[in-house]
C-alpha cells in the first residue's frame, strides 16, 4: 500500500449581496497575499472578503464590511471564520447591516464551494 497526499481543489467563496435595490454575486479565491485584496464598493458600503491560503489548506476567511461617509471608512462588521469549511452550506448566515447616517441597508450571505 502506498501513501499519497491528496490536495483538495482550491475553494471559492460565493457571496450574494443586496444593496441599493441591486443583487450582486461576488466570487473570491484563496490568496497567499491577504494585504493586496481590495474592497468592493457598493454605493457607500465596502465589502472585503479574504480567503487566506496556508501551505496546503485555507487558514481562515475574513469578511469586513465598512461604510464610507466622508474621507474615512467606518467598520460596521468584521468576522473571521476558521476551518473546517463545509462546502455548499452557508458560512455566514444572512447578515444585515445598516448605515449609521442614512439608514441604507446591505445584506449578504456567503458560501464556500469547490467550483467558481
Amino acid at each position: 500500500m502506498t501513501a499519497s497526499l491528496a490536495f483538495e481543489q482550491p475553494k471559492h467563496l460565493h457571496c450574494q449581496l443586496f444593496s441599493g435595490g441591486t443583487d450582486h454575486l461576488l466570487v473570491f479565491t484563496p490568496t497567499l497575499h491577504p494585504y493586496t485584496v481590495k474592497p468592493i464598493d457598493l454605493e457607500r458600503f465596502r465589502f472585503k472578503a479574504i480567503m487566506s491560503q496556508g501551505r496546503d489548506q485555507l487558514d481562515h476567511i475574513k469578511i469586513t464590511v465598512s461604510y464610507r461617509s466622508g474621507p474615512q471608512a467606518l467598520i460596521l462588521q468584521q468576522a473571521t471564520y476558521l476551518p473546517p469549511f463545509v462546502s455548499h452550506q452557508s458560512l455566514t448566515g444572512r447578515q444585515q447591516l445598516y448605515s449609521p447616517d442614512l439608514g441604507r441597508e446591505l445584506s449578504y450571505e456567503c458560501t464556500v464551494a469547490d467550483v467558481p
